[in-house]
C-alpha cells in the first residue's frame, strides 16, 4: 500500500465517507470470548453483516481465513508469534466472499459501491437552497448538513446520492454529479466540477474538473486542471492546471510501479491515473501520465510529462532534480500542517526518517 502506508495503518485509509476504521465501528461485534482473549482484525477488510457475523463466531484460538490471507484472528496475545504466526491456532476458511484494500487502485475499485451504500440522503430545506440560485436535481438523493454553505451550484444526484458534509462551502459554479461527498470543512474554488465516484476529504480545497477519486483529508487541487482516477494523499498541494492522464491511448491495463516488488505491476483496469502520497506540491503546469505514483514529501515540477515513479524526498523541475534536504522537507511539512490549523504529530520526524531511509535504494 506504500505510499498510502506511511502516514496510516491500513485501517485509517479513506474510501467512501470515512476511514476503514470508521466503518468498523457501527459493525463491531458483540463478541462472546471471554475477557483474556484478544480479537485482531485485517486492518484493510471492508466490514458487511456477513464477515463481522464469521469473525463474531470465532472460538478461542481461531484464525479466519480466505485463501492465503488472514481475515482475522483470535488468541491470547494481540499478536501472533513473528517466528511461526498462527501456528498453533485452527484455521476456519471464509465461505463468504471478503473485501479488502490490497493495492492503492482497489480504494478506486470500491469507491462507487461503498458511496452508494454509505450516503444516507435526508430531508432538507429545498426551497433555501433554490432561492440562493442553487440547481439541484433529485434532492431526494441528497444530504445536505445544515452548516454547509451553497450558492450558484449545480448538484445531479439522479444517478447517485451527493454528500454534502459539515461546514462544507461550494462556491459558485459548482457542478457536482454523484455519487459524490464532501466531507467536513471541504470547498471548493469558482466553476469546480466534481464527476462521479470522488470524495473530497475533510479540509480539502478543490476546483478544476475532479472524476472518480479520492482526495485524503487537507489537500488542495484548487485551480484548473484535471485529475481522475487518482487517490491523493494529505496535505499535497498542486498548483495551477496539474492534470494527470488516466487512460492509455492503446486502451491497454494501466501497470504502475509496485513498492513490494520494487519494479511496475500490472493492475489489470483500464482507468487509473495517479497514486500520490503525503506532502507533496507540484508546480504549474505539473503533467502526469496514466499510472503514475509519488513519493511522500516530494516538491515537482516539468515542462513535459513527468516520470511515471518519483520516490519520496524528490525536489526540483525534471529533469534536473536533487534530493529534498530533510531538514528543508520537515520545515515545509510543518507548515502545510499549521496553514490547515491541525497540529503537527510528534512522530513526523521518526516518520520522515523510516521514509527516507526505506526509499534511499529507489533515489539512486
Amino acid at each position: 500500500m506504500r505510499p498510502l502506508s506511511y502516514y496510516r495503518s491500513l485501517d485509517q485509509l479513506w474510501l467512501g465517507t470515512s476511514t476503514i476504521q470508521d466503518k468498523w465501528k457501527s459493525f463491531i461485534p458483540n463478541s462472546h470470548q471471554p475477557t483474556n482473549t484478544y480479537l485482531s482484525i485485517l486492518g484493510s477488510l471492508l466490514p458487511d453483516q456477513a464477515v463481522v457475523s464469521a469473525i463474531s463466531q470465532l472460538e478461542h484460538n481461531t484464525v479466519l481465513v480466505q485463501g492465503q490471507q488472514v481475515l482475522a484472528f483470535t488468541g491470547s496475545e494481540p499478536r501472533p508469534s513473528q517466528d511461526s504466526p498462527f501456528s498453533d491456532k485452527r484455521k476456519v476458511e471464509y465461505a463468504g466472499k471478503a473485501s479488502w484494500i490490497q493495492h492503492p487502485e482497489d480504494l478506486l475499485i470500491h469507491q462507487a459501491e461503498v458511496l452508494q451504500q454509505e450516503i444516507q440522503p435526508a430531508p432538507f430545506d429545498v426551497e433555501k437552497y433554490q432561492s440562493l440560485g442553487n440547481i439541484i436535481l433529485s434532492p431526494s438523493n441528497c444530504f445536505i448538513h445544515p452548516s454547509a454553505q451553497l450558492k450558484g451550484c449545480m448538484l445531479d444526484a439522479s444517478s447517485g446520492p451527493i454528500y454534502v458534509g459539515e461546514d462544507v462551502n461550494l462556491q459558485m459554479g459548482t457542478i457536482i454529479q454523484g455519487p459524490v461527498a464532501f466531507l467536513k470543512g471541504s470547498t471548493t474554488n469558482l466553476g469546480a466540477k466534481i464527476r462521479p465516484n470522488t470524495t473530497i476529504g475533510p479540509g480539502c480545497k478543490v476546483g478544476g474538473e475532479i472524476n472518480h477519486s479520492i482526495f485524503f483529508p487537507f489537500s488542495n487541487k484548487a485551480h484548473e486542471g484535471y485529475i481522475g482516477s487518482s487517490v491523493i494523499g494529505a496535505h499535497s498541494n498542486m498548483g495551477a492546471l496539474t492534470s494527470n492522464s488516466n487512460l492509455k491511448n492503446d486502451l491497454k491495463p494501466v501497470a504502475i510501479f509496485d513498492y513490494s516488488l520494487s519494479k511496475p505491476r500490472n493492475t489489470g483496469i483500464m482507468a487509473l491515473g495517479l497514486i500520490m502520497g503525503d506532502f507533496v506540491t507540484t508546480g504549474i503546469h505539473s503533467k502526469f501520465n496514466t499510472g503514475s505514483v509519488i513519493g511522500c514529501h516530494c516538491n515537482i515540477s516539468s515542462q513535459g510529462f513527468l516520470p511515471k515513479f518519483i520516490p519520496s524526498f524528490t525536489w526540483g523541475e525534471y529533469p534536473k532534480v536533487q534530493t529534498y534536504q530533510m531538514e528543508k522537507a520537515k520545515q515545509v511539512a510543518s507548515q502545510w500542517i499549521n496553514l490547515k490549523h491541525q497540529a503537527i504529530p510528534e512522530n513526523l520526524a521518526q516518520v520522515m526518517e523510516e521514509i527516507w531511509k526505506e526509499e534511499a535504494s529507489f533515489r539512486t
